[in-house]
């Protein structure tokens, strides 16, 4: 009876340790979603049946921290030490939250004294959902400090560095500045300029033009250090470190898709003021029309972006130059018709129209000469952009009254109207919707290339890094942007000013970061070469700053409902916090371990599906027969599914070799093959891609799948692999790849001339069959053969 009872103890104890190990597991993803939760709570209104879903969540935390804080007590020598320990996380378990869930009926018998007192309660109740997450965020970080240190040292092999190649000079650049900086601000903010302080808006203009170019300045200091594709992250980065750089890197990323949606909007208010029914759908055209173009690499791409910039320049210039020969002077009298407040307050409304660096300084690494081109690219553009906008406010008020002008849709349009008459208002009509759309362009061309930089350092998704091998363009990266692009154009296609009134708080933010990272770095890296450096780069910047602070609280001040858009401009910020952690946890070992372990079971399941079984049944039909004798490499098939297919068909044979690359898959193999109970021997091995284990000598059959679009050096691998392969063997080496995972190698692979001279030389006297099979969006290839 008492035997029992202890084997009872240990299963017991047992069961418990496991349990703990699956809350450790939860606390982290769970706070991050809470988080989440939380920050949409805050700044949102929600429905009825989604705060019940919060509340409940809420409640599944409290359990998991209860439990957790029952385990660590049961590891402390007594309740004062634990209290002592962890008493925020007893305080973060209380629901207090909970007191307020049922509050409306209270609140209408407590009259209007009662509505606000609950109110604050009930927003206070949500506070608390922050407290859990504060409560345990110096332990979340604790356990990332390590793994965020290594990870911070290292980047990913494969890099843009070396697959990028300098090919812009410096009078493309020039014109690509122009168009990305340009946008639509010049084309709608001289009208809101008119209205925002009637004819003193010159003013307005002459000081944001002063303004504009210091910052230029900035950013071609920061850019001659740090010629790279990340631009503001790679800044950010080297001044801030890893999660503020993560954050510059979120916002700007925000910034952009904005950006693009507004300036698609903007160019199809021009074209079609009455028909916004169509919006979307020529919006999701356009959008796959330019992504292509990013994705067939810079090459394309510069031909179309610097044509762009010459149709925009010609159409500005196209206005100014008959325009200063008609201006009527009366129409400035008299100057100051507002306050004189209104004429600062008008610079934070025209401001976007210098907004556009940051898409500029992403092709650093694709320009020749970068350190000493792109200093100068952005102060000329910036220069141009000025003499430009100041030109054409002076002569678009000085030909049409300013009341009339500020209150037009469509500026540029009416401007050409009263000097052209109505062909000329169409023909500009048209060249304006060219040249903004030749902004949008740029900046989905430039764009992918923040996310590739922020996913080299593990930020992202390293999937987001890859290079195309053909193109040198970051294809899954842009892949991403056309369907984010299009999700907000769909959701978010609303008013051109909301938008813009949006953009202009997190831009901002951005270039305050920017300007502030020139300070830092002055003192944190004095030493480093600087080919560029702005004046009083020590002091101007911060003074900046404060202006640019400035002007966002005027702007808070004497905008109607600016709150409410701020408001969510902070929202979409905020969000990168759980968004920089849910990464940060994404490359944990823990969780990474977890995620193998899961997906090699879900591949070995998938690939037993029968839309994929034919490839590999054709590659069993070109390797076999087997016999007794026969000696098995099968490398890197999904989940050992040739072994398993081997095995269900009860194919003799002597021996078979598994190769995989990663620990989890081994470990399933493993389980998966003792649960066959196979009679014949496997030896299962973990090998990098490109190599044979010394153990392998001889085999009689050799298949390889997806090896030859990784491995580094192929001709190598091609000659450890016929070294082991006796007269009459049979191999057979298995590639594919889609549009959203193109192998390293494929332009090697593609070409079947080279490839089977890499074979040649490898030492096969036999040349292998070179076959192709294409698919909608895969290609797979079979190179096979018989020693």
């Amino acid at each position: 009876m008492v035997e029992p009872r202890k084997n009872s103890t240990r299963t017991n104890a047992r069961s418990k340790s496991n349990l703990d190990n699956i809350v450790s597991l939860l606390i982290p993803p769970s706070l991050i979603l809470l988080l989440t939760i939380t920050i949409y709570d805050l700044f949102f209104s929600i429905n009825l049946i989604t705060r019940v879903f919060v509340n409940i969540f809420d409640a599944y935390i409290i359990i998991i921290f209860a439990i957790d804080l029952h385990f660590r007590f049961k590891e402390e020598a007594n309740w004062q030490t634990w209290f002592r320990k962890y008493w925020l996380d007893i305080i973060a378990t209380i629901p207090l939250n909970f007191l307020f869930i049922d509050v409306r009926g209270l609140a209408l018998s407590q009259g209007l004294r009662g509505v606000r007192v609950l109110r604050i309660a009930a927003r206070s109740g949500r506070m608390l959902r922050l407290l859990r997450v504060a409560t345990r965020l110096p332990r979340f970080l604790r356990l990332r400090n390590v793994a965020t240190k290594e990870k911070g040292s290292k980047k990913l092999k494969h890099t843009h560095e070396e697959t990028m190649k300098g090919i812009l000079p410096f009078k493309a650049i020039l014109l690509i500045t122009v168009n990305s900086i340009m946008g639509t601000g010049i084309y709608f903010l001289t009208a809101a300029g008119a209205k925002n302080a009637g004819p003193a808006s010159l003013i307005s203009w002459a000081v944001l033009s002063i303004i504009s170019l210091y910052i230029a300045m900035c950013f071609s200091e920061l850019t001659a250090m740090f010629p790279k594709a990340g631009g503001v992250y790679e800044f950010a980065k080297q001044a801030y470190g890893r999660f503020w750089s993560f954050a510059i890197g979120w916002m700007t990323a925000i910034a952009g898709n904005i950006t693009i949606a507004m300036l698609l909007l903007g160019a199809l208010q021009y074209l079609i003021p009455n028909h916004s029914q169509y919006y979307i759908l020529i919006a999701i055209v356009l959008i796959f029309a330019f992504n292509l173009v990013a994705y067939t690499g810079m090459q394309t791409g510069v031909f179309i972006l610097v044509s762009f910039a010459l149709v925009t320049l010609a159409t500005v210039l196209g206005l100014i130059i008959p325009g200063l020969f008609k201006l009527d002077f009366a129409n400035f009298d008299p100057f100051f018709v507002m306050p004189s407040f209104s004429i600062l307050l008008t610079i934070f409304f025209i401001a976007e129209t210098f907004f556009g660096w940051e898409s500029a300084v992403f092709l650093s690494a694709e320009t020749k000469n970068p350190k000493k081109v792109m200093p100068k690219a952005l102060i000329w553009g910036t220069v141009i952009i000025a003499v430009l906008a100041l030109l054409l406010s002076l002569v678009s008020m000085g030909v049409i009254p300013w009341q009339t002008y500020g209150s037009s849709t469509a500026p540029l349009a009416d401007l050409a109207g009263a000097m052209f008459g109505s062909t000329g208002s169409l023909i500009f009509t048209i060249l304006v919707f060219i040249s903004i759309i030749g902004a949008v362009a740029c900046w989905i061309v430039t764009a992918p290339r923040l996310l590739m930089s922020v996913a080299e350092d593990k930020l992202f998704f390293v999937q987001f890094a890859k290079v195309h091998p053909k193109y040198k363009s970051p294809y899954i990266s842009i892949a991403f942007q056309v369907i984010t692009l299009i999700v907000l154009v769909i959701i978010g296609s609303g008013n051109y000013e909301t938008l813009l009134h949006m953009l202009v708080p997190i831009i901002l933010a951005i270039y305050s970061a920017v300007l502030l990272a020139v300070v830092i770095l002055r003192f944190k890296k004095p030493n480093i070469n600087r080919s560029y450096k702005v004046p009083f780069g020590k002091v101007g910047p911060i003074f900046t700053v404060l202006f640019m602070l400035f002007l966002l609280f005027m702007f808070t001040k004497e905008t109607h409902h600016a709150w409410e858009i701020l408001k969510i401009s902070i929202a979409l910020v905020l969000f990168g916090i759980p968004a920089y952690f849910f990464i940060e946890l994404f490359y944990e070992v823990e969780y990474i371990t977890l995620r193998k372990s899961f997906l090699a079971k879900m591949r070995h399941y998938f690939h037993f599906l029968p839309k994929v079984l034919p490839a590999y049944r054709q590659i069993l039909k070109i390797t076999g027969p087997y016999n007794k004798n026969t000696v098995i490499v099968d490398s890197n098939s999904p989940t050992g599914i040739i072994s398993h297919m081997i095995h269900r068909k009860k194919h003799d044979y002597k021996k078979h070799h598994i190769f995989c690359s990663s620990n989890e898959e081994r470990i399933y193999l493993r389980y998966i093959i003792k649960k066959q109970k196979r009679s014949h021997k496997v030896d299962i091995h973990k090998i990098r891609p490109g190599n044979i284990p010394r153990s392998v000598t001889k085999a009689n059959v050799f298949i390889s799948h997806n090896d030859l679009g990784h491995v580094e050096d192929l001709a190598s691998y091609l000659n450890k692999i016929e070294k082991i392969l006796p007269t009459n063997a049979k191999y057979c080496f298995y590639i594919t790849h889609h549009f959203l995972n193109v192998a390293p190698n494929s332009n090697v692979i593609e070409d079947k001339t080279k490839i089977l001279s890499l074979f040649k030389k490898a030492g096969f006297k036999k040349l292998p069959s070179y076959k192709v099979s294409k698919y909608p969006f895969r290609k797979d290839i079979f190179i096979y053969g018989k020693m």
